[in-house]
């Protein structure tokens, strides 16, 4: 448990290929669910996942076998990318995509990341997970990456294991 918000934390590879007029955005990786108790994690398939360009709904699928997904999109100045929904707890992404526009005229960018989530369980306080984003990334049009903003995500990590780590151990009422 000692790199639980590490572990709660989720795997993400930047990274841009280009190809011959295509003018998308592809989303692809796997979900995994991860088990509080011992944090093995676990491929699954079937959690939602919505794709929205402010409050605009661009997309929704559900993770395939072994956990995959792959979404294509049309080149939007941002993204914000939900994942799973009860009896999970959601896991939002916030992604800036302004001047990949440019990249994109000239070939494919993709951007990989797995994702962890993990079962709400009844825990008090994980509510804020349903608007606040877990992760935030940017693109760097200059080096042509996503750049993760890591000190954000370590961030919400850590907050996110002060809860789970709260829930385990509830604060029970002294008897006088």
């Amino acid at each position: 448990m000692k790199h639980l918000a590490y572990l709660i934390l989720f795997t993400c590879l930047a990274n841009v290929t280009w190809a011959q007029q295509t003018k998308a955005f592809t989303f692809s990786g796997q979900v995994f669910e991860m088990n509080l108790n011992d944090s093995t994690e676990t491929p699954i398939m079937g959690v939602p996942i919505e794709v929205w360009y402010g409050e605009e709904l661009l997309a929704t699928l559900e993770s395939g076998p072994k956990g995959k997904y792959k979404i294509m999109l049309d080149k939007y100045p941002s993204f914000r990318i939900k994942f799973g929904k009860a009896p999970y707890i959601s896991k939002i992404i916030d992604i800036n995509a302004k001047g990949f526009q440019r990249a994109a005229e000239f070939g494919l960018v993709n951007l990989e990341m797995d994702i962890i989530v993990f079962k709400e369980d009844n825990m008090m306080g994980m509510d804020f997970m349903n608007y606040t984003p877990f992760a935030k990334a940017q693109f760097n049009k200059k080096k042509g990456t996503m750049e993760w903003d890591y000190e954000y995500s370590d961030y919400m990590a850590k907050r996110v294991q002060a809860i789970v780590e709260a829930n385990k151990y509830p604060v029970t009422r002294r008897e006088e």
